[in-house]
């Protein structure tokens, strides 16, 4: 090889690494880019999530201050800033005063839309802001600091309620406890319904009978197989109406939710969640005590799974919370014991716009205790005050 090959050779492998060094730099630069944009954007999307959660408990500290005394507005204001401030948001944390803005107003659930102002508001607005949080490497760009808006509103929903109580009473509640924390704890929930002294309305179905072979006069119950119409065939069985919406919770108590009524195996039908959920969604729409701009609500209680009809139970269920849900039925969900089908329980509340609750476990003792804390829970969230926007 000659002398001039040689450095030819040599000033070629020069270029390949004068040219891989600077590929190499050019690449350490996108890398630093990307990381350098990966924090920032973190920070602004961390920012943008604190503000949220200040003004949410803003909006929800007034709310409830408006519900206790409707009449004090000053009063909701000052707790909706006050909450605010107590979030940390952001590096400088503390959100100043002059940076939250608060109304009381009427908020329209059917056009989902807020009206500041009016003689009887039933819901807060709570505006935020925080400004002036420093990038880390966005300034190099000139661009030093940043900020983020956030809103919310908390509103209190004062309608009735008209609830139906959709109670397991087939033949697995006879063990280990379940009937008995039933018949325990289904009262204090009539209780506490009554303590919160709205215009309330409770009535209870039990699940399920066969419509073809069940007859309650003969068994010397008080209920009636409700006729929906909604279910093809007897396979799906039918819920038992054994006490109508009423606001007499005396008699509701020492009727339907009785220990002589409160019975496990009392229909022998099977366990029917969608039947139940479909009966009570339709009871509460299309009964005879229907009333307007109340929340209809089911608090369905169960211990099993799904198996009417015998193909196709949770599906059924399932498509059942859906109805209700097209009716505006809320659908709460209390699991009982260690063979409730828990992820279906809480698919019904998903899909029907309402909370599950698990009372699972085993022994009288301990499933009335959980039972009776699902029953608090459920009646807390049906009166509660919400963010509704």
């Amino acid at each position: 090889m000659s002398t001039l090959e040689k450095e030819s050779i040599h000033r070629d492998r020069h270029r390949r690494v004068g040219a891989a060094m600077l590929l190499m730099l050019l690449l350490l630069v996108i890398v630093i880019g990307t990381v350098a944009f990966a924090v920032d954007a973190g920070l602004v999307v961390l920012l943008r999530a604190e503000m949220q959660n200040a003004v949410d408990a803003g909006a929800l500290a007034a709310a409830l201050q408006l519900q206790d005394d409707p009449n004090d507005f000053p009063k909701a204001r000052r707790k909706a800033k006050e909450f605010v401030q107590l979030n940390s948001v952001g590096m400088t944390q503390l959100v100043a005063k002059n940076a939250i803005e608060v109304e009381t107003g009427y908020f329209d659930r059917n056009t989902d839309t807020f009206t500041a102002g009016g003689p009887s508001p039933n819901a807060v607005r709570v505006f935020g802001r925080q400004d002036n949080q420093p990038f880390f490497f966005a300034r190099i760009f000139g661009n030093k600091t940043f900020g983020t808006p956030a809103e919310a509103i908390g509103g209190i929903d004062s309608r009735p309620l008209d609830i139906m109580m959709v109670l397991d009473l087939t033949n697995s509640m006879t063990r280990a406890g379940r009937i008995e924390a039933l018949q325990d704890a289904a009262p204090t929930f009539v209780d506490l319904i009554e303590d919160m002294e709205g215009d309330d309305q409770i009535g209870m179905m039990g699940i399920t009978a066969n419509p073809d072979t069940y007859d309650p006069v003969a068994a010397g119950h008080a209920g009636v197989p409700y006729a929906s119409g909604l279910h093809p065939s007897s396979d799906y069985s039918v819920a038992v109406l054994e006490a109508p919406l009423d606001d007499d919770f005396s008699y509701l108590k020492t009727t339907a939710l009785s220990l002589g009524s409160l019975k496990a195996g009392k229909y022998m039908g099977g366990t029917g969640i969608g039947t139940g959920i479909g009966d009570a969604a339709h009871y509460l729409t299309y009964g005879p005590r229907t009333r307007k701009n109340v929340q209809r609500v089911i608090v369905l209680m169960t211990d099993g799974e799904a198996n009417k009809p015998s193909t196709g139970g949770a599906a059924y269920a399932r498509a059942m919370a859906a109805y209700a849900a097209g009716l505006d039925v809320t659908v709460y969900t209390i699991s009982l014991g260690n063979q409730a089908d828990v992820e279906l329980n809480q698919d019904i509340a998903e899909i029907a716009g309402g909370l599950h609750f698990d009372a699972t476990g085993a022994g009288e003792k301990r499933l009335t205790k959980r039972l009776t804390e699902a029953f608090h829970q459920a009646a807390n969230a049906m009166k509660r005050v919400k963010l509704v926007k």
